[in-house]
Formats: structure tokens, C-alpha cells, sequence
């Protein structure tokens, strides 16, 4: 694996992010909003470009209001072209690379909100950092998530990214609590670091990370005042909150606290409920009201765990209130799916065809986990069409990680990340979305995998 990818040496500083902001973000009510490459050129903000970085040429699905484009152009590690293929390949200068795609298919960079691909990789068999960081790659992330980074995770993150080894982009969420059984605390060591710290564009930590419960939400690790003080000293310090939260008690604990903290302000700094697992009707229209966003996981949790014979005999209940996935989107509740790698395979063995992006589009169209088992009808109930588990990996997912203004989506402007499949994904069945594979996996226009040397040399 390590042979096929290709590291930085030196990352090259985004230029004039602050010409572009939040302005680039166009909002897509339709995924693809055309079948067939636009024919209308997009302008960029920086007409001096001469000689771009990289050139991607074919079927681009770009997340935005432009739907489908023919070109793109890549250079200081942001897109400053799409379009028309005359217009922007008039970017390509004698020595750019351009990857002319035939029957592949780029993407935006696919964003993992919610995993653990470095800070765990002792549970999988990994040794080093670099192996996991060559892990998440080959399987098409461009952005992961570490949901639980304590001081000396965060203290090797840092070191990866001033050396240049942090290849992937990573956002990292600080622990609160060591999960079960002890739920050990670890205080407010994250108010050291004010409301947040982001050394460069490959690493960003603002948010911090309550595990409230066990996997199955059988142990509750907080009580409700401790937890109200914590939430609200968390909130009020600016710092993002993901919560760990299964059972419904667990639910009405958590959203109590964060009602409090809000005050009935809206969401700004996008608190999570990571797993939702067992949330009744009334507490999905509380996540709603509250505005909070909900993670995930479309291919491995549902079916292979919350189907177990003995985890729906301890519930005793009723299944149609878990794992509600399609209700937390006609609720208007934004929902990313993540990999929530390692935890969720058989045997925690990472293979090349699980964790992938389209392993989650593809469960979430189907209810299907990782190992493939049909879907009980509870959980079929909940699934989504493709627009929506497309989004759950792009612009849903950076929206969860408060990065929509540079990820999720291609524009001029945006992170020049690009992840490109071995086929195409619109039209297919789940079954047929297993099948494609990751051709290469592009951040900031550098190749950082490729698994087909003619199309990346």
C-alpha cells in the first residue's frame, strides 16, 4: 500500500482564502442538477493563473448548483477553475498533469466525520500513524474526523502536521470522558487551548468529545447537572460538542444540557449527537428544533449490530424508533454518514473493500452492513435515496465538521480535493456501488493514491 502513495513534502499555502469565504457555498437542492457535463464555463477570481497545478478532465460531480462539470483546474492546492472543457484547460500550462478521467467519475473529496483511522489504529493491526494515514486514503477520505483525541493523541497529530506527514485533512475532537466502563474524566484541558487551535490546512481542532453512554447505551457515564455544567462551559468557550449517545435516556440528558447552553440561540457551532441510536419521536423533533446535527453510520452499525437477536432483546421495545435515519432528513436535520473506523467491521479488521464512501451511500440506500446481511424491515424503512447518501459523505459530512466552505463540494475557491471512482455512481444500485472501486484520491491537487499509474502519470 505505502508504495502507491505519494507524500508531501511541502504544502503550499491556500492563496487569497479570504477573496473566496463563505461565498463559494451554493446550496444544491439537487445533486445533480445536470445528467450530461454543463457547457457553461465558471469564472474563478484568479484570472492570472498560468500554469495550474493539476487538470482533471470528464464527468466531475461537483456538490453545487453547477451540477456536473467537464473541467477543473487545481492550483495552490484550491480550485480556480470549472466548466467548459476549452476554458479550463486553457489553465493547463506546458508542465501541468492533467488526468483525462475516460469512464471514471471525480467526486469532492469525501469527508469521514466520525472516525478513529489514526488514534485507534493499535485496535486493527496498524503500527504507525502513516500506515492508518495510507489507510483512509486508499479507501477514498480525503478529510477524517478523530472523535477522540486526548493529550497525547493531540500532542502526535501536531507533530505530524509541522513535519508534513499529516497527508489527510484531519479534525479532531477532544476527550472528555473515557468511555465504559470506566468513563474516567479528563477535565477542561481543552480551555488551554482557548476556543480551538488550526496550525495549517491539514489540521483543525475546535471540537470536543462527550461520551455519554456504552455501545449499547446500557451504561449511562454522566449525570444530568454534571453533564448541564460541562455542555455549557463547553459551549460558552466556543468549542464545537460531538456527543456519544445511544439509549433515550441518554437522549433526554443530552438535549436538556444542550437546550440549556442555547438558550434558544440557534446552533452556530453545529453540536452533534454522534450513533443517535434509540430516539423516540419527540427527541428527533427536539434534534430538529435545537438545530443539531446528526452522525451516522450507514454500513456497518444498523444491520450488524442493532439487528442482533440479543441487543433487540435487551430494547424489549419496539423497533421503528431506531436508527431513524430517513426521519432525521424529512425533518430537515442534517445528517452525515461516517465509517466510524475501526469499530465497525467484523473482527475490527479494516479490508479494502469496507469503510469506503460508497460502502455508506450504498447502506444507506439498502440498509445492508458490512457483513452484507439483508436488511430487517425496521431498518429498511430508514433508508434514503442516493441524493441524500451522497450527501451524507460530502457536503452534509464537512457541514458536521463546520468545514462546508472549503469541503464537500468543488468550486472555485474550494479545497482542491477530489476523489475519483472507477465508475460512476449515479444510477447504480447499492449492490453495484460495492463494486466500484477507489482510482485515486487527490488533496489539495496533490495525488496522494492512485491505483492506476497510467491515469495519474
Amino acid at each position: 500500500m505505502a508504495s502507491q502513495v505519494r507524500r508531501i513534502t511541502r504544502r503550499l499555502a491556500p492563496r487569497s482564502l479570504a477573496v473566496f469565504g463563505l461565498s463559494i457555498v451554493v446550496s444544491c437542492t439537487s445533486v445533480l442538477s445536470a445528467t450530461t457535463p454543463t457547457t457553461s464555463a465558471t469564472s474563478t477570481t484568479t484570472p492570472d493563473v498560468v500554469g495550474a497545478d493539476l487538470v482533471i478532465t470528464g464527468k466531475i460531480v461537483t456538490m453545487t448548483a453547477a451540477g456536473v462539470v467537464e473541467a477543473l483546474a487545481i492550483d495552490g492546492g484550491l480550485v480556480v477553475a470549472m466548466g467548459d472543457m476549452d476554458s479550463v484547460t486553457s489553465y493547463a500550462g506546458p508542465s501541468t498533469p492533467v488526468i483525462d478521467l475516460g469512464a471514471n467519475v471525480a467526486y469532492p473529496g469525501f469527508v469521514d466525520a466520525h472516525a478513529h483511522w489514526i488514534g485507534d489504529r493499535q485496535h486493527y493491526g496498524v503500527g504507525t500513524p502513516e500506515e492508518a494515514i495510507d489507510l483512509a486514503l486508499s479507501h477514498g477520505w480525503t478529510s477524517i474526523a478523530e472523535l477522540w483525541v486526548d493529550r497525547e493523541r493531540l500532542d502526535e497529530l501536531v507533530a505530524l502536521d509541522e513535519d508534513g506527514r499529516l497527508a489527510v485533512r484531519v479534525d479532531g475532537y477532544l476527550a472528555l470522558n473515557h468511555p465504559g466502563p470506566s468513563g474516567e474524566r479528563l477535565g477542561d484541558w481543552y480551555l488551554e487551548h482557548g476556543g480551538g487551535l488550526a496550525p495549517s490546512d491539514h489540521l483543525r481542532v475546535r471540537g470536543v468529545k462527550f461520551t455519554i453512554d456504552s455501545y449499547w447505551g446500557t451504561q449511562v457515564l454522566w449525570e444530568a447537572g454534571e453533564l448541564v455544567e460541562a455542555v455549557a462551559t463547553a459551549h460558552e468557550a466556543g468549542w464545537q460538542i460531538a456527543s456519544h449517545t445511544v439509549s433515550t435516556g441518554s437522549h433526554q440528558m443530552v438535549l436538556d444540557a444542550f437546550a440549556a447552553a442555547l438558550g434558544g440561540e440557534p446552533n452556530l457551532l453545529r453540536h452533534r449527537i454522534e450513533h443517535a441510536v434509540q430516539v423516540t419521536d419527540d427527541q428527533l423533533r427536539r434534534i430538529a428544533e435545537l438545530g443539531l446535527v446528526v452522525v451516522g453510520h450507514t454500513a456497518g452499525f444498523p444491520t450488524d449490530s442493532h439487528a442482533d437477536p440479543e441487543y433487540l432483546e435487551y430494547l424489549g421495545e419496539n423497533t421503528a424508533w431506531l436508527n431513524q435515519y430517513r426521519d432525521f432528513v424529512e425533518a430537515g436535520i442534517r445528517f452525515a454518514s461516517a465509517s466510524d473506523t475501526p469499530w465497525l467491521y467484523p473482527d475490527l479488521e479494516v479490508t479494502p473493500n469496507l469503510g469506503r464512501p460508497q460502502d455508506l451511500i450504498a447502506g444507506a440506500m439498502d440498509g445492508k452492513g458490512s457483513n452484507g446481511t439483508d436488511a430487517p424491515p425496521f431498518i429498511e424503512a430508514q433508508t434514503l435515496t442516493f441524493e441524500h447518501s451522497l450527501r451524507s459523505v460530502t457536503i452534509d459530512a464537512a457541514y458536521a465538521i463546520r468545514a462546508d466552505d472549503l469541503r464537500g463540494h468543488l468550486a472555485p475557491g474550494s479545497y482542491g480535493d477530489v476523489t475519483i471512482l472507477k465508475g460512476d455512481m449515479e444510477g447504480a444500485s447499492p449492490d453495484e456501488l460495492r463494486q466500484l472501486t477507489v482510482v485515486a484520491t487527490i488533496v489539495g491537487g496533490k495525488i496522494l493514491f492512485c491505483d492506476e499509474p497510467t491515469l495519474c502519470d
